[in-house]
């Protein structure tokens, strides 16, 4: 079918027919820059081109807008070779003139006028032309179009000379091409509008308005667009299936009935016809059915595709191609015969399926992706072929059923001979294949091979399903291979090969257990079971039956017949556990399709001793549907992790990530209400949110090789928990373990095994995070218990023995020594027993452990006394008491802190030479009775003053210290009649009074603010001593009173052979009131400078005792003075 673009030329066509083929050939020898209309994209397109000569038909079809634009010329060129003025002027210019007038009633603009010029080189060197032809043809009728008016030197005369003008030719031919595609097209996409408008207009007929559209697709594929070509078969696509949909809402469209044929004939697809437009011939003249006219559809656009390289959009669309046309067949209710449609969607899918395999690199997985479900779709329609025609295993076809194969293989019809190579040749970017690689068949003659045989039938099934379980495989669809396995087991089945389906089926159950299909796990364990039957495989078959009985999606009796199927077999089962757990024939079943475990809870208290017993109380639900017996429960427990291990696993699991992960039971998720409200506030939607973090890794799907059929490790049973002969009921079962605890530390439960004959039933990982337990030796100890004691009473403490796991004598006891000043006893135990006095306690004390057993804990309660101490002191009393243990060879001290119950501090007062000694008691932290006084208690202060007569002394070198001991009888409240002596001891030293300071201010009587006053210091010497060298000091409050002078505050003065002296100062006071007399301060002076040692003078304060400041607490007062007062 030719397709190319019509050049009409009209005048000197023998002229122009000898630069045709020049011209035609120089065309498509370079892209050129298509700037279409409406803002379209620019493409580079290749144009081709036919030359006709000018006819007016074409034009009339035009004006009466019933015109084919493959049909229409593109381009009108009007030849002429005169070169003289006069003869255009006589005869050219007049058929120009009419050439431009037809063009023109046509509405026809898309025209050009050539020249070709023979140059005279004779005349030329003579004399230039005013005016050549040339410029009298754009004078005349290129004033607007003066592009349209071309020169070209003839390249028959002038080949070197011509190649410019030539080539400028070329490119305007291609370029009024173009603009005059531009023209064309945006008219007849107003045809096409215009037509499609009136679809539902009486006497519309889509077959017509079909090859209106396709001629456009045409048009663009000649352009080398196949995209847009695409286009207008997607949009023809679409208007017929939305009329067919519309026939079966009671819509009627007359031209369908040309569609409804009966499907004799039910050819496949064929993308490697010879003559790809075949069909389009057909439709246009004979008529076709509505299969063939949908895959001349597909198969025009499968080409496109393919030109456009976009192999994988193919396979893609069939599904949809195919589908798409079984319901249109339904909807118009077409007569075929039965098998056919499976015979026309075999042939489609495995058309494409060779197309892709050609093409398509391995490494390609998106063309994969489209070709896992077609390879499924050609298996699935093989095996319904198959059951039609009697071919599947164990069947023979009858003679019904050798006619209906006839009938198809007739229906299917022939491949066009010489596909291959054309198809090869067509499509440069196949890959190459090996020259001594045979050819496949084509779609229909494999098909036809297998519906002529079972033997080829088995064949191409089993192929073809290997192929859809291999190609789902390697793009990761691992549930549609798992799918496709079931019907290749149940086809190994039907082919009496169980032990080749057994595979197919056990990957299936553990794809639907990982994904929770419970119902149809149920389903397949059936087939497994009546594999495992058939090959005699007594253990296999004797845990298939109990996962079976186990199902609760299953009805009962099918349950209960089973579960006495597993009894049977266990009875008879003899086989030993294997050498590899992880095997797949081994003894070990997954307790969870059989047990769940609800709970386990420790019953111990807290923390187990070693050598008692574990009690866990398990509590686990049987799926059974009867009762049965257990022979051992075992729960088996493993040493805590420390932090570090689980951090170490924890980085091993993220540098892996196909190691089993461990599972967080323990974490939640961040859920988060989010509330949406409108403008004016009210609530328009709730959500609830989960805030995820971005993990490292991608996500990924589970896959279905995390999910064991048999348990993958056993774990370590050296430590366990385990009850024997267990009856478990259908439903929730209480069982009680028990085990010896022989090792120390923190335990975990990792795994529980149910043990029935030889079978072992293990759990995969505890369903919740799993209860910890501590196993520790306790040694045996003792303590003291007190709160806080206080001395010179008597204070409870308690004794706390633990007996741990020691074994203690009959004659067992503890001894208590006390330090030095504390005393203890045992406490009676009846409150009617009289007060027993001091002389019971001890400082060592036995206390008898009788029939004291291990584990055992006894507190016994013992009374402690301790005196009070003497003086005041910063801490507590802190004693200590001894502990010697039967279990321990070393004393155990143990610090006992005291606080006194109350305190005494000593004072010296002097007035004159008389001495007084003030005793202040204060109470602490007990409410005691005094023998003078009534009672002490906290925050109270009991004081007594005592005087010393010092007169008969002679000396105080003779009694330097005084020792003073005040003692002081006291009582409890709770124990009156029980008194007890507190004594203190207090040194007297520097008692003696040395000197008498006596002050006078002058006037006496009457002294005013800011007025300077004399005051009179007298030192006084009472008794003989060595200072006699003295500084006194004036410390006075600069608030009250000011020193006036120089240095008068202080100064040095000598009683050296003198019994007093006297000093005179002036002092101003500086505050009205009674005020206190400046305060003198007495020291001793000692001169520096008297040896080398004493270079400096020193001063060393009198004791309180030596000094006696007779006007210490005379106050003055002090007036106003008379100018304030005025």
């Amino acid at each position: 079918m030719q397709i190319k673009p019509i050049i009409t030329y009209s005048g000197s066509c023998p002229l122009f027919r000898s630069l045709e083929s020049q011209i035609l050939n120089a065309i498509p020898l370079d892209t050129v820059e298509w700037r279409r209309t409406f803002q379209r994209p620019t493409k580079h397109v290749r144009l081709e081109a036919q030359t006709l000569q000018f006819n007016v038909a074409p034009l009339e079809k035009y004006k009466q807008g019933d015109w084919c634009i493959l049909e229409h010329p593109i381009l009108h060129i009007f030849v002429t070779e005169c070169n003289d003025v006069d003869t255009y002027k006589a005869t050219i210019r007049e058929e120009i003139d009419a050439w431009l007038k037809v063009l023109t009633s046509y509405g026809i603009s898309d025209w050009m006028i050539l020249l070709v010029e023979t140059l005279d080189m004779r005349k030329t060197k003579n004399f230039m032309p005013r005016t050549t032809v040339l410029d009298k043809i754009r004078l005349d009728f290129g004033t607007k179009n003066d592009d349209r008016c071309i020169s070209v030197l003839n390249p028959a005369k002038f080949e070197q000379k011509s190649t410019e003008s030539f080539r400028c030719l070329v490119q305007r031919i291609r370029f009024l091409m173009l603009t005059g595609y531009n023209r064309n097209i945006v008219k007849y996409e107003e045809l096409m509008r215009s037509k499609r408008e009136k679809r539902n207009h009486e006497g519309w007929d889509f077959r017509q308005y079909f090859f209106i559209q396709e001629d456009l697709a045409l048009i663009f594929e000649n352009l080398e667009l196949p995209t847009e070509a695409l286009i207008q078969y997607d949009e023809l696509d679409a208007m017929f299936s939305q009329f067919i949909t519309h026939t079966g809402f009671n819509e009627k469209q007359q031209w369908l009935s040309h569609f409804k044929r009966p499907l004799s004939a039910f050819h496949g697809i064929c993308l490697t016809r010879l003559n790809k437009f075949e069909m389009r011939e057909k439709i246009r003249e004979e008529g076709v059915s509505l299969l063939e006219f949908r895959n001349y559809l597909f198969e025009r656009q499968a080409y496109l595709l393919l030109t456009s390289n976009e192999i994988p959009e193919i396979a893609k669309r069939l599904l949809d191609f195919l589908f798409s046309t079984l319901r249109e067949v339904e909807i118009i209710k077409l007569e075929c015969q039965e098998g056919a449609l499976c015979c026309w969607e075999f042939v489609c899918a495995l058309e494409v399926l060779q197309l892709c395999e050609q093409a398509m690199e391995p490494n390609e997985v998106t063309c994969f992706q489209h070709c896992a479900p077609i390879w499924n779709l050609a298996k699935d329609k093989l095996y319904e072929l198959g059951k039609l025609c009697g071919l599947l295993p164990g069947c023979t076809p009858t003679s019904e059923q050798l006619h209906i194969v006839v009938q198809l293989s007739s229906g299917i019809g022939d491949a066009p001979p010489d596909q291959q190579q054309q198809f090869l040749q067509a499509t440069p970017q196949l890959r190459d294949r090996s020259p001594n690689r045979k050819p496949k068949k084509s779609a229909a003659q494999q098909l036809k091979e297998a519906l002529g045989s079972n033997q080829a039938f088995q064949k191409l099934y089993l192929e073809l399903a290997e192929l859809a379980i291999s190609t789902y495989k390697h793009v990761t669809r691992l549930r549609s291979a798992r799918l496709v396995g079931l019907d290749l087991g149940n086809f190994y089945c039907s082919l009496n090969e169980p032990h080749k389906a057994v595979g197919f089926f056990t990957d299936l159950l553990r794809e639907l257990k990982a994904e929770n299909w419970h119902m149809l796990s149920s389903q397949t364990l059936l087939e497994l079971a009546n594999c495992y039957r058939k090959m005699g495989d007594s253990l296999a078959y004797t845990k298939t039956c109990s996962s079976i009985s186990c199902c609760v999606e299953l009805e009962t009796l099918v349950r209960t017949f089973y579960f006495d199927e597993f009894l049977k077999s266990l009875k008879t089962l003899k086989t030993t556990l294997s050498a590899q757990p992880s095997s797949e024939n081994a003894n070990f079943c997954v307790l969870e399709d059989h047990f769940r475990i609800l709970d386990i809870e420790v019953l111990n208290q807290k923390p187990i001793i070693q050598d008692d017993h574990v009690l866990v109380q398990l509590k686990v639900e049987s799926l059974y549907p009867r009762g049965i017996v257990a022979e051992t429960i075992k729960l088996c427990y493993e040493l805590q992790a420390t932090p570090l291990e689980v951090a170490m696993e924890n980085v091993s699991l993220t540098a892996a990530p196909s190691a089993p992960k461990v599972k967080e039971s323990a974490s939640r998720l961040k859920v988060e209400l989010q509330l949406v409200y409108k403008q004016d506030n009210h609530l328009h939607s709730a959500s609830v949110a989960c805030d995820m973090p971005k993990s490292k890794q991608p996500v990924r799907r589970t896959s279905s090789t995390k999910r064991k059929l048999s348990p993958s490790v056993q774990g370590d049973f050296t430590n366990f928990v385990q009850a024997e002969n267990i009856a478990l009921q259908p439903g929730v079962n209480c069982i009680e373990l028990k085990a010896k605890a022989t090792r120390v530390g923190n335990w975990q439960f990792k795994q529980l095994r149910v043990s029935m004959s030889s079978l072992e039933f293990l759990s995969e990982q505890l369903p919740f995070a799993a209860p910890c337990f501590e196993i520790s030796t306790k040694p045996a100890s003792a303590s003291l218990e007190f709160k806080t004691l206080i001395a010179g009473i008597v204070q409870p403490i308690s004794l706390n023995v633990s007996g741990g796991s020691f074994i203690f004598p009959p004659d067992a006891k503890i001894t208590l020594r006390c330090s030095k000043n504390l005393r203890l006893r045992l406490a009676l135990d009846t409150k009617d027993t009289p007060p027993r006095d001091d002389a019971t306690f001890d400082s060592l004390l036995q206390v008898p452990l009788l029939q004291f057993k291990s584990f055992e804990e006894r507190s016994i309660a013992l009374e402690v006394l301790t005196d009070m101490p003497g003086r005041k002191v910063s801490k507590h009393h802190e004693l200590h008491i001894a502990l010697s243990c039967p279990w321990s060879r070393t004393e155990l001290q143990i610090p006992i802190e005291f606080q006194p119950a109350m305190e005494a501090t000593c004072r010296l007062h002097t007035c004159g030479t008389q001495k007084f000694l003030q005793v202040i008691m204060k109470g602490l932290d007990a409410h005691l009775l005094l023998h003078h006084a009534k009672e002490i208690y906290k925050s109270l202060t009991v004081t007594y003053l005592y005087e010393i007569q010092v007169e008969p002394l002679k000396t105080e070198h003779e009694l330097p210290i005084v020792k003073v001991h005040f003692v002081i009888k006291y009582a409890t409240l709770t124990q009156p009649e029980v008194w007890r002596s507190y004594g203190c001891a207090f040194d007297l030293v520097d008692y003696t009074t040395l000197f008498k300071l006596q002050a006078q201010l002058e006037p006496n009587e009457l002294c005013r603010l800011r007025t300077v006053c004399n005051m009179n210091l007298k030192i006084s010497k009472v008794h003989e001593n060595p200072y006699t060298d003295l500084m006194y000091e004036v410390l006075n409050d600069q608030n009250l009173w000011a020193v006036c002078g120089r240095s008068a505050d202080m100064g040095v003065v000598s009683m050296k052979d003198v019994d007093s002296h006297s000093i005179s100062l002036d002092v101003m006071p500086l505050s009205t009131g009674f005020l206190p007399m400046p305060s003198i301060r007495l020291s001793k002076y000692t001169a520096g400078g008297k040896s080398k040692t004493d270079a400096h003078s020193k001063v060393h304060p009198f004791p309180p005792g030596q000094v006696y400041n007779s006007t210490k607490s005379m106050q003055i007062h002090v007036i106003a003075s008379v100018a304030e007062n005025l």
